[in-house]
Protein backbone atom coordinates (compact mmCIF):
# COMPACT_ATOMS: atom_id res chain seq x y z
CA UNK A 1 0.00 0.00 0.00
CA UNK A 2 1.23 3.45 -0.87
CA UNK A 3 0.55 6.66 -2.79
CA UNK A 4 2.15 5.16 -5.87
CA UNK A 5 0.03 7.06 -8.38
CA UNK A 6 -0.30 10.48 -6.74
CA UNK A 7 3.29 11.02 -5.56
CA UNK A 8 5.92 11.27 -8.26
CA UNK A 9 8.89 10.56 -5.98
CA UNK A 10 7.25 7.61 -4.19
CA UNK A 11 6.31 6.06 -7.52
CA UNK A 12 10.04 5.71 -8.25
CA UNK A 13 10.11 2.92 -5.66
CA UNK A 14 8.59 0.60 -8.29
CA UNK A 15 6.46 -1.31 -5.74
CA UNK A 16 5.22 -3.85 -8.26
CA UNK A 17 8.77 -4.72 -9.35
CA UNK A 18 9.98 -4.90 -5.75
CA UNK A 19 7.08 -7.14 -4.67
CA UNK A 20 7.51 -9.42 -7.67
CA UNK A 21 11.22 -9.84 -6.96
CA UNK A 22 10.59 -10.58 -3.27
CA UNK A 23 7.86 -13.16 -4.00
CA UNK A 24 10.06 -14.88 -6.58
CA UNK A 25 12.97 -15.16 -4.18
CA UNK A 26 10.72 -16.34 -1.35
CA UNK A 27 9.42 -19.17 -3.52
CA UNK A 28 12.99 -20.15 -4.38
CA UNK A 29 14.17 -20.04 -0.77
CA UNK A 30 14.54 -23.67 0.41
CA UNK A 31 14.53 -22.61 4.07
CA UNK A 32 10.93 -21.36 3.82
CA UNK A 33 7.88 -23.60 3.97
CA UNK A 34 4.83 -21.42 3.40
CA UNK A 35 2.33 -24.08 2.45
CA UNK A 36 0.03 -21.57 0.80
CA UNK A 37 0.82 -19.74 -2.40
CA UNK A 38 2.26 -16.28 -1.71
CA UNK A 39 1.15 -13.56 -4.06
CA UNK A 40 0.74 -9.79 -3.99
CA UNK A 41 -1.41 -6.96 -5.26
CA UNK A 42 -0.37 -3.29 -5.42
CA UNK A 43 -2.92 -1.13 -3.60
CA UNK A 44 -3.15 2.58 -4.33
CA UNK A 45 -3.43 5.02 -1.45
CA UNK A 46 -4.64 8.53 -2.11
CA UNK A 47 -2.47 11.42 -0.95
CA UNK A 48 -5.26 12.92 1.20
CA UNK A 49 -5.36 11.25 4.59
CA UNK A 50 -9.14 11.12 4.97
CA UNK A 51 -9.60 9.65 1.51
CA UNK A 52 -6.75 7.20 2.11
CA UNK A 53 -8.57 5.81 5.16
CA UNK A 54 -11.79 5.48 3.18
CA UNK A 55 -9.87 3.62 0.47
CA UNK A 56 -8.30 1.33 3.06
CA UNK A 57 -11.76 0.24 4.23
CA UNK A 58 -12.44 -0.91 0.67
CA UNK A 59 -9.34 -3.15 0.82
CA UNK A 60 -10.87 -5.42 3.48
CA UNK A 61 -11.38 -8.40 1.18
CA UNK A 62 -8.44 -7.89 -1.17
CA UNK A 63 -5.72 -9.64 0.85
CA UNK A 64 -4.89 -11.59 3.99
CA UNK A 65 -2.17 -9.17 5.11
CA UNK A 66 -1.17 -5.60 4.33
CA UNK A 67 2.25 -4.11 3.75
CA UNK A 68 1.60 -0.49 4.64
CA UNK A 69 0.15 2.06 5.02
CA UNK A 70 2.73 4.60 3.93
CA UNK A 71 0.87 7.48 5.59
CA UNK A 72 1.33 7.69 9.39
CA UNK A 73 -1.71 9.95 9.59
CA UNK A 74 -4.21 7.11 9.65
CA UNK A 75 -2.12 4.29 11.11
CA UNK A 76 -4.15 4.21 14.32
CA UNK A 77 -7.47 3.92 12.54
CA UNK A 78 -6.13 1.41 10.01
CA UNK A 79 -4.62 -0.76 12.74
CA UNK A 80 -7.94 -0.87 14.60
CA UNK A 81 -9.70 -1.91 11.42
CA UNK A 82 -7.05 -4.57 10.81
CA UNK A 83 -7.56 -5.80 14.36
CA UNK A 84 -11.29 -6.09 13.75
CA UNK A 85 -10.67 -7.95 10.49
CA UNK A 86 -7.91 -10.07 12.14
CA UNK A 87 -5.50 -9.21 9.34
CA UNK A 88 -1.85 -8.40 9.86
CA UNK A 89 -0.53 -4.97 8.95
CA UNK A 90 3.22 -4.70 8.28
CA UNK A 91 4.18 -1.04 8.14
CA UNK A 92 7.44 0.85 7.72
CA UNK A 93 5.86 4.30 8.19
CA UNK A 94 3.70 4.16 11.35
CA UNK A 95 5.06 6.33 14.16
CA UNK A 96 2.57 6.26 17.03
CA UNK A 97 4.30 4.75 20.06
CA UNK A 98 0.98 3.35 21.31
CA UNK A 99 0.98 0.88 18.41
CA UNK A 100 3.71 -1.07 20.22
CA UNK A 101 1.16 -2.13 22.84
CA UNK A 102 0.32 -5.68 21.81
CA UNK A 103 -2.87 -5.79 23.88
CA UNK A 104 -4.39 -2.87 22.03
CA UNK A 105 -2.92 -3.48 18.58
CA UNK A 106 -2.22 -7.21 18.22
CA UNK A 107 -2.13 -7.34 14.40
CA UNK A 108 0.41 -4.62 13.58
CA UNK A 109 4.13 -5.18 13.05
CA UNK A 110 6.93 -2.80 12.13
CA UNK A 111 9.20 -3.68 9.23
CA UNK A 112 11.88 -1.14 10.19
CA UNK A 113 13.46 0.01 13.43
CA UNK A 114 11.41 2.76 15.04
CA UNK A 115 12.31 6.10 13.47
CA UNK A 116 11.73 7.75 16.85
CA UNK A 117 14.13 5.39 18.61
CA UNK A 118 16.71 5.89 15.90
CA UNK A 119 16.54 9.68 16.14
CA UNK A 120 16.65 9.50 19.94
CA UNK A 121 19.77 7.31 19.84
CA UNK A 122 21.62 9.59 17.43
CA UNK A 123 20.58 12.84 19.12
CA UNK A 124 21.57 11.46 22.52
CA UNK A 125 25.03 10.64 21.19
CA UNK A 126 25.56 14.18 19.94
CA UNK A 127 23.76 15.80 22.88
CA UNK A 128 21.16 17.72 20.86
CA UNK A 129 17.70 17.60 22.42
CA UNK A 130 15.78 20.67 21.27
CA UNK A 131 14.04 19.98 17.99
CA UNK A 132 12.05 21.76 15.31
CA UNK A 133 10.11 19.84 12.66
CA UNK A 134 9.18 21.17 9.23
CA UNK A 135 7.21 19.42 6.51
CA UNK A 136 6.39 19.96 2.89
CA UNK A 137 2.84 20.97 2.03
CA UNK A 138 1.49 17.48 1.18
CA UNK A 139 -0.88 15.96 3.72
CA UNK A 140 1.15 12.79 4.07
CA UNK A 141 4.21 14.77 5.17
CA UNK A 142 2.28 17.17 7.42
CA UNK A 143 0.75 14.14 9.16
CA UNK A 144 4.20 12.60 9.42
CA UNK A 145 5.51 15.75 11.12
CA UNK A 146 2.63 15.79 13.60
CA UNK A 147 3.01 12.11 14.49
CA UNK A 148 6.79 12.41 14.76
CA UNK A 149 6.49 15.36 17.14
CA UNK A 150 4.08 13.42 19.35
CA UNK A 151 6.33 10.38 19.35
CA UNK A 152 9.49 12.37 20.19
CA UNK A 153 7.70 14.17 23.00
CA UNK A 154 6.61 10.81 24.40
CA UNK A 155 10.29 9.96 25.01
CA UNK A 156 10.94 13.31 26.67
CA UNK A 157 12.50 15.38 23.89
CA UNK A 158 11.34 19.02 23.62
CA UNK A 159 9.89 19.66 20.16
CA UNK A 160 9.68 23.46 20.04
CA UNK A 161 7.90 23.93 16.71
CA UNK A 162 6.05 21.91 14.05
CA UNK A 163 5.47 23.83 10.85
CA UNK A 164 4.83 23.42 7.13
CA UNK A 165 7.06 25.25 4.66
CA UNK A 166 3.94 26.45 2.86
CA UNK A 167 3.13 26.90 -0.80
CA UNK A 168 5.38 29.80 -1.78
CA UNK A 169 8.59 31.60 -0.86
CA UNK A 170 6.82 34.01 1.50
CA UNK A 171 5.31 31.20 3.56
CA UNK A 172 8.65 29.42 3.54
CA UNK A 173 10.38 32.51 4.91
CA UNK A 174 7.72 32.78 7.61
CA UNK A 175 8.37 29.17 8.63
CA UNK A 176 12.11 29.77 8.82
CA UNK A 177 11.51 32.94 10.82
CA UNK A 178 9.37 30.97 13.27
CA UNK A 179 12.23 28.53 13.70
CA UNK A 180 14.61 31.37 14.54
CA UNK A 181 12.11 32.78 17.04
CA UNK A 182 11.21 29.42 18.60
CA UNK A 183 14.14 29.37 20.98
CA UNK A 184 17.34 27.45 21.31
CA UNK A 185 16.63 24.79 18.66
CA UNK A 186 19.56 22.57 17.67
CA UNK A 187 18.06 20.11 15.16
CA UNK A 188 15.59 20.70 12.33
CA UNK A 189 13.98 17.47 11.08
CA UNK A 190 12.76 17.80 7.50
CA UNK A 191 9.67 15.69 6.77
CA UNK A 192 9.69 15.77 2.99
CA UNK A 193 11.31 13.97 0.08
CA UNK A 194 15.09 14.20 0.17
CA UNK A 195 16.68 16.43 -2.44
CA UNK A 196 19.01 13.51 -3.20
CA UNK A 197 16.15 11.43 -4.63
CA UNK A 198 14.29 14.22 -6.36
CA UNK A 199 12.75 16.25 -3.54
CA UNK A 200 12.40 19.71 -5.08
CA UNK A 201 10.76 21.24 -1.99
CA UNK A 202 13.68 20.24 0.21
CA UNK A 203 16.08 21.85 -2.25
CA UNK A 204 14.07 25.08 -2.15
CA UNK A 205 13.88 24.96 1.65
CA UNK A 206 17.63 24.49 2.10
CA UNK A 207 18.44 27.24 -0.39
CA UNK A 208 16.13 29.66 1.41
CA UNK A 209 17.56 28.63 4.78
CA UNK A 210 21.03 29.27 3.41
CA UNK A 211 19.96 32.70 2.18
CA UNK A 212 18.59 33.58 5.64
CA UNK A 213 21.75 32.41 7.41
CA UNK A 214 20.39 29.25 9.02
CA UNK A 215 22.98 26.89 7.50
CA UNK A 216 26.04 28.44 9.12
CA UNK A 217 26.32 25.83 11.86
CA UNK A 218 23.75 26.98 14.39
CA UNK A 219 21.31 24.26 13.28
CA UNK A 220 21.69 20.67 12.11
CA UNK A 221 19.23 19.63 9.40
CA UNK A 222 18.14 15.96 9.35
CA UNK A 223 16.13 14.49 6.43
CA UNK A 224 13.47 12.24 7.94
CA UNK A 225 12.71 10.14 4.86
CA UNK A 226 16.27 8.73 4.72
CA UNK A 227 15.43 6.80 7.91
CA UNK A 228 12.98 4.71 5.87
CA UNK A 229 15.45 3.29 3.34
CA UNK A 230 19.10 2.71 2.54
CA UNK A 231 20.48 5.77 0.78
CA UNK A 232 23.53 4.82 -1.34
CA UNK A 233 26.76 6.38 -0.12
CA UNK A 234 29.52 4.08 -1.36
CA UNK A 235 30.93 5.56 -4.57
CA UNK A 236 27.65 7.44 -4.99
CA UNK A 237 27.25 10.81 -6.66
CA UNK A 238 24.19 13.02 -6.49
CA UNK A 239 23.58 15.32 -9.39
CA UNK A 240 21.59 17.99 -7.48
CA UNK A 241 24.64 18.68 -5.30
CA UNK A 242 27.08 18.64 -8.19
CA UNK A 243 25.01 21.01 -10.29
CA UNK A 244 24.37 23.70 -7.65
CA UNK A 245 27.25 25.05 -5.56
CA UNK A 246 24.87 27.03 -3.30
CA UNK A 247 22.84 23.91 -2.56
CA UNK A 248 26.07 22.05 -1.93
CA UNK A 249 27.07 24.72 0.58
CA UNK A 250 23.66 24.55 2.28
CA UNK A 251 23.80 20.74 2.43
CA UNK A 252 26.94 21.04 4.54
CA UNK A 253 24.56 21.71 7.46
CA UNK A 254 22.74 18.40 6.83
CA UNK A 255 23.41 15.12 8.64
CA UNK A 256 21.79 12.09 7.03
CA UNK A 257 20.84 9.01 9.05
CA UNK A 258 20.02 6.02 6.85
CA UNK A 259 20.11 2.22 6.74
CA UNK A 260 23.59 0.81 6.29
CA UNK A 261 24.68 -0.61 2.94
CA UNK A 262 25.66 -4.09 4.10
CA UNK A 263 26.91 -6.04 2.34
CA UNK A 264 26.40 -3.77 -0.69
CA UNK A 265 24.76 -0.51 -1.69
CA UNK A 266 21.21 -0.31 -2.99
CA UNK A 267 22.46 0.60 -6.46
CA UNK A 268 24.82 -2.39 -6.57
CA UNK A 269 22.08 -4.77 -5.40
CA UNK A 270 19.69 -3.43 -8.03
CA UNK A 271 22.26 -3.78 -10.80
CA UNK A 272 23.05 -7.33 -9.66
CA UNK A 273 19.36 -8.26 -9.88
CA UNK A 274 19.28 -6.79 -13.38
CA UNK A 275 22.28 -8.82 -14.45
CA UNK A 276 20.64 -12.01 -13.14
CA UNK A 277 17.52 -11.26 -15.18
CA UNK A 278 15.28 -10.69 -12.16
CA UNK A 279 14.70 -7.01 -12.95
CA UNK A 280 14.30 -5.58 -16.47
CA UNK A 281 17.30 -3.67 -17.78
CA UNK A 282 15.06 -0.79 -18.83
CA UNK A 283 15.13 0.66 -15.30
CA UNK A 284 17.97 3.05 -14.47
CA UNK A 285 19.23 2.23 -10.95
CA UNK A 286 20.10 5.89 -10.42
CA UNK A 287 16.46 6.86 -10.97
CA UNK A 288 14.92 4.23 -8.66
CA UNK A 289 14.02 5.26 -5.11
CA UNK A 290 15.78 3.24 -2.40
CA UNK A 291 12.31 2.73 -0.89
CA UNK A 292 12.29 -0.18 -3.36
CA UNK A 293 14.45 -2.10 -0.88
CA UNK A 294 12.11 -1.31 2.03
CA UNK A 295 9.13 -2.75 0.14
CA UNK A 296 11.18 -5.84 -0.70
CA UNK A 297 12.27 -6.35 2.93
CA UNK A 298 8.71 -5.93 4.22
CA UNK A 299 7.36 -8.69 1.98
CA UNK A 300 10.22 -10.99 2.92
CA UNK A 301 9.43 -10.38 6.61
CA UNK A 302 5.82 -11.41 5.96
CA UNK A 303 7.08 -14.65 4.42
CA UNK A 304 9.35 -15.35 7.40
CA UNK A 305 6.41 -14.78 9.78
CA UNK A 306 4.25 -17.17 7.76
CA UNK A 307 6.97 -19.82 7.95
CA UNK A 308 7.35 -19.41 11.74
CA UNK A 309 3.60 -19.63 12.31
CA UNK A 310 3.30 -22.80 10.23
CA UNK A 311 6.24 -24.38 12.00
CA UNK A 312 4.53 -23.67 15.34
CA UNK A 313 1.33 -25.26 14.06
CA UNK A 314 -0.61 -21.99 14.16
CA UNK A 315 -3.01 -20.51 11.65
CA UNK A 316 -2.05 -17.54 9.49
CA UNK A 317 -4.32 -15.12 11.30
CA UNK A 318 -3.44 -11.48 11.65
CA UNK A 319 -2.45 -11.71 15.30
CA UNK A 320 -0.36 -14.84 14.69
CA UNK A 321 1.55 -13.28 11.80
CA UNK A 322 2.30 -10.18 13.88
CA UNK A 323 3.37 -12.39 16.80
CA UNK A 324 5.69 -14.70 14.88
CA UNK A 325 8.10 -12.03 13.67
CA UNK A 326 10.24 -12.64 16.76
CA UNK A 327 13.82 -13.93 16.65
CA UNK A 328 14.13 -13.96 12.87
CA UNK A 329 17.12 -13.42 10.61
CA UNK A 330 17.14 -12.96 6.86
CA UNK A 331 19.02 -11.24 4.09
CA UNK A 332 17.28 -8.08 2.99
CA UNK A 333 17.64 -6.45 -0.39
CA UNK A 334 21.01 -4.93 0.46
CA UNK A 335 21.38 -5.35 4.22
CA UNK A 336 21.23 -8.00 6.90
CA UNK A 337 17.95 -8.01 8.85
CA UNK A 338 16.94 -9.58 12.13
CA UNK A 339 14.32 -9.26 14.86
CA UNK A 340 14.70 -9.59 18.61
CA UNK A 341 12.61 -11.49 21.17
CA UNK A 342 10.03 -8.69 21.18
CA UNK A 343 9.70 -8.56 17.41
CA UNK A 344 11.64 -5.32 16.99
CA UNK A 345 13.43 -5.14 13.66
CA UNK A 346 17.18 -4.65 13.96
CA UNK A 347 19.53 -3.52 11.25
CA UNK A 348 22.49 -1.17 11.32
CA UNK A 349 22.25 2.50 10.41
CA UNK A 350 24.92 5.02 9.47
CA UNK A 351 25.39 8.77 9.84
CA UNK A 352 26.44 10.45 6.60
CA UNK A 353 28.00 13.87 6.08
CA UNK A 354 29.43 16.02 3.29
CA UNK A 355 32.41 18.35 3.23
CA UNK A 356 30.51 21.26 1.71
CA UNK A 357 32.72 21.24 -1.37
CA UNK A 358 32.54 18.03 -3.38
CA UNK A 359 28.97 16.99 -2.63
CA UNK A 360 30.23 13.50 -1.77
CA UNK A 361 28.48 11.60 1.02
CA UNK A 362 30.72 9.72 3.42
CA UNK A 363 30.12 7.63 6.53
CA UNK A 364 31.17 9.09 9.89
CA UNK A 365 29.30 6.96 12.45
CA UNK A 366 27.67 3.55 12.71
CA UNK A 367 24.48 2.99 14.71
CA UNK A 368 25.05 -0.62 15.73
CA UNK A 369 21.56 -1.87 16.56
CA UNK A 370 22.32 -5.53 15.93
CA UNK A 371 25.08 -5.76 18.55
CA UNK A 372 25.68 -2.97 21.06
CA UNK A 373 22.81 -0.63 20.22
CA UNK A 374 25.28 2.25 20.38
CA UNK A 375 26.54 4.96 18.06
CA UNK A 376 30.15 4.30 17.12
CA UNK A 377 32.56 6.54 15.28
CA UNK A 378 33.94 4.81 12.20
CA UNK A 379 37.22 6.68 12.46
CA UNK A 380 37.25 7.05 8.70
CA UNK A 381 36.38 10.72 8.23
CA UNK A 382 35.28 13.30 10.81
CA UNK A 383 32.08 15.27 10.77
CA UNK A 384 32.34 18.54 8.90
CA UNK A 385 30.33 21.43 10.29
CA UNK A 386 29.94 24.87 8.74
CA UNK A 387 32.41 27.24 10.43
CA UNK A 388 34.12 24.24 11.99
CA UNK A 389 32.09 23.55 15.14
CA UNK A 390 28.79 21.78 15.94
CA UNK A 391 25.90 23.36 17.83
CA UNK A 392 26.45 23.33 21.61
CA UNK A 393 25.06 20.39 23.53
CA UNK A 394 21.86 20.49 25.53
CA UNK A 395 21.51 19.21 29.07
CA UNK A 396 21.94 15.43 29.28
CA UNK A 397 18.86 15.14 31.49
CA UNK A 398 16.65 15.37 28.38
CA UNK A 399 17.77 11.85 27.53
CA UNK A 400 17.17 10.40 30.99
CA UNK A 401 13.63 9.00 31.23
CA UNK A 402 13.77 9.02 35.04
CA UNK A 403 14.49 12.75 35.34
CA UNK A 404 12.09 15.64 34.86
CA UNK A 405 14.30 17.93 32.81
CA UNK A 406 14.18 21.70 32.54
CA UNK A 407 17.86 22.01 31.73
CA UNK A 408 19.59 23.72 28.91
CA UNK A 409 18.48 27.23 29.93
CA UNK A 410 19.84 29.85 27.55
CA UNK A 411 21.48 33.17 28.46
CA UNK A 412 18.37 35.23 27.75
CA UNK A 413 16.32 33.16 30.19
CA UNK A 414 19.00 33.54 32.86
CA UNK A 415 19.09 37.35 32.45
CA UNK A 416 15.30 37.59 32.62
CA UNK A 417 15.23 35.40 35.73
CA UNK A 418 17.83 37.54 37.51
CA UNK A 419 15.99 40.74 36.53
CA UNK A 420 12.73 39.40 37.96
CA UNK A 421 14.44 38.32 41.18
CA UNK A 422 16.17 41.70 41.56
CA UNK A 423 12.89 43.56 40.99
CA UNK A 424 11.16 41.42 43.61
CA UNK A 425 13.95 42.10 46.13
CA UNK A 426 13.76 45.88 45.55
CA UNK A 427 9.99 45.87 45.86
CA UNK A 428 10.26 43.83 49.06
CA UNK A 429 12.77 46.25 50.60
CA UNK A 430 10.59 49.23 49.65
CA UNK A 431 7.52 47.67 51.22
CA UNK A 432 9.47 46.86 54.38
CA UNK A 433 10.59 50.49 54.77
CA UNK A 434 7.07 51.82 54.21
CA UNK A 435 5.62 49.40 56.74
CA UNK A 436 8.33 50.27 59.27
CA UNK A 437 7.65 54.01 59.03
CA UNK A 438 3.96 53.41 59.32
CA UNK A 439 4.45 51.37 62.46
CA UNK A 440 6.65 54.07 63.98
CA UNK A 441 3.95 56.67 63.41
CA UNK A 442 1.35 54.44 64.99
CA UNK A 443 3.60 53.98 68.02
CA UNK A 444 3.57 57.76 68.60
CA UNK A 445 -0.07 57.56 69.63
CA UNK A 446 -0.61 54.02 70.83
CA UNK A 447 1.32 51.42 72.68
CA UNK A 448 3.79 51.56 75.56
CA UNK A 449 6.12 53.96 73.70
CA UNK A 450 3.49 56.59 72.91
CA UNK A 451 4.35 60.32 73.51
CA UNK A 452 2.42 62.22 76.19
CA UNK A 453 2.52 66.05 76.15
CA UNK A 454 1.39 68.27 79.02
CA UNK A 455 0.50 71.97 78.96
CA UNK A 456 3.94 72.77 80.35
CA UNK A 457 5.47 71.25 77.22
CA UNK A 458 3.66 73.71 74.93
CA UNK A 459 4.65 77.30 74.23
CA UNK A 460 2.48 79.64 72.13
CA UNK A 461 3.89 82.63 70.31
CA UNK A 462 1.95 85.69 69.20
CA UNK A 463 3.97 87.19 66.34
CA UNK A 464 2.21 90.57 66.55
CA UNK A 465 3.39 91.43 69.99
CA UNK A 466 6.35 89.10 70.15
CA UNK A 467 5.39 88.27 73.70
CA UNK A 468 5.67 84.86 75.14
CA UNK A 469 2.95 83.72 77.43
CA UNK A 470 2.38 80.56 79.26
CA UNK A 471 -0.80 78.80 78.42
CA UNK A 472 -1.59 78.48 82.10
CA UNK A 473 -1.46 82.31 82.54
CA UNK A 474 -3.27 83.26 79.39
CA UNK A 475 -6.62 84.96 79.93
CA UNK A 476 -7.54 86.23 76.53
CA UNK A 477 -8.25 83.33 74.11
CA UNK A 478 -9.64 85.64 71.46
CA UNK A 479 -6.23 86.71 70.10
CA UNK A 480 -5.21 84.78 67.01
CA UNK A 481 -2.68 82.06 67.61
CA UNK A 482 -0.56 81.46 64.55
CA UNK A 483 2.19 79.04 65.53
CA UNK A 484 2.97 76.71 68.35
CA UNK A 485 6.24 74.97 69.18
CA UNK A 486 6.45 71.62 70.79
CA UNK A 487 9.44 71.12 72.95
CA UNK A 488 10.19 67.57 73.73
CA UNK A 489 13.73 67.38 74.99
CA UNK A 490 13.65 63.92 76.39
CA UNK A 491 12.24 62.04 73.38
CA UNK A 492 13.98 61.43 70.04
CA UNK A 493 11.54 61.04 67.16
Amino acid sequence: MGPWNCDRVVSKALPGVAAKLAVRRVKNDPSLDLGDELDFIVLQETCETSKALARFIQFKNTSQAFVGPANPGYCNAASLLAKNWDKAMFSWACLNYELDQVQGYPTIARTLPSATSMLFTVLKYFGWAKIGIVSSREEIWMDTATELASSLRSVGLPVRIVSSIGKNSTEMENSLRKIKEAGNIKVIVMCMHSVLIGGEQQAAFLLRANQMGLTTGKYVFVPYDALLYSLPYINATYQPLWDNSTLRQAYDAVLTVTMASEPMSFTDAFEMAQKSGEIPLSYDPQEVSPLFGTVYNSIYLVAKAMHSARRAGQSLSGSNLAFFIKNLTFTGFNQNMQTDELGNVLTDYVVLDTDGQSGRLYRTHLVDLTASGMVLSTGEEPLHFPQGSPPPKDSSCWFNPDVLCTGGVDLTSIIVAFAVIAALVIIGIGLALIIRKRLQKIQLFKGPNRILLTLEDLTFINPQCSKRASLSKATNWKEPLFYFLISVNHIVL
